[in-house]
């Protein structure tokens, strides 16, 4: 058998076994885990400006059990990280995409979304980004769904990464995670990116350290 096929079986084999877990049990509820801003707060080399918050309306609409929503700077300039968490497995469709949440505020999305790759050590993340525009702003913006340690853009994906989480490690926590940052003066795309790549390598590592807390049931 070829390994393509042998591969497709695999992953039509655990696809199904998510979808029995997610239709046979109740949806698993974690307990209060460490709050976010606990590993967040504080990024090496980097100066918080201040925390955004959500109205009770965005809060409520989102159905978020926690958040961090933080301006972040250096010598480079501003980064703006929003992750949103969930602690059921029942709020999989919850997370809104940038794609309808930023034109809904006035900003206009520039061309289709580009999905790339980056690796933070030994862990992959797959990301979708956005350039968007507001007036004389202009923004780069990078954003995944993230499931304990796996990142990825597509939401039957994340769905199959919450269904292992439950399956090996009983832990429904997910979330969504978006990283935006201006294009400052005359900075171009390859400036910009790599603010934000270089903001990822240092806080995706504490991301992780919440995402895999064990879960208190």
């Amino acid at each position: 058998m070829r390994k393509e096929v042998k591969v497709f079986i695999l992953i039509g084999l655990f696809f199904c076994t998510s979808l029995f877990i997610y239709s046979h049990n109740a949806p698993t509820t974690a307990g209060k885990a460490a709050p976010l801003k606990q590993f967040l707060r504080q990024i090496p080399g980097y100066t918080s400006l201040g925390d955004i918050k959500l109205d009770n309306d965005a809060f409520n609409m989102l159905k978020l059990d926690d958040y961090l929503f933080t301006t972040y700077n250096n010598a480079d300039g501003p980064i703006t990280l929003y992750a949103g968490y969930y602690y059921t497995s029942s709020k999989a469709y919850a997370a809104h995409s940038p794609l309808v949440c930023y034109p809904s505020h006035g900003w206009q999305v520039e061309g289709k979304p580009a999905t790339h790759t980056f690796q933070v050590g030994n862990y992959r993340i797959t990301y979708e980004e956005i350039v968007t525009t507001y007036g004389e702003q202009r923004e780069l913006v990078l954003y995944w769904y993230q499931a304990r340690d796996r990142a990825n853009v597509r939401v039957y994906r994340n769905k199959i990464d919450m269904g292992y989480n439950k399956l090996f490690y009983n832990d429904p926590k997910h979330g969504f995670i978006r990283i935006s940052t201006p294009f400052i003066g005359s900075d171009n795309y390859e400036v910009t990116k790599k603010r934000a790549t270089d903001f990822i390598k240092i806080s995706y590592p504490l991301l992780l350290q919440f995402t895999t807390q064990p879960p208190k049931l």
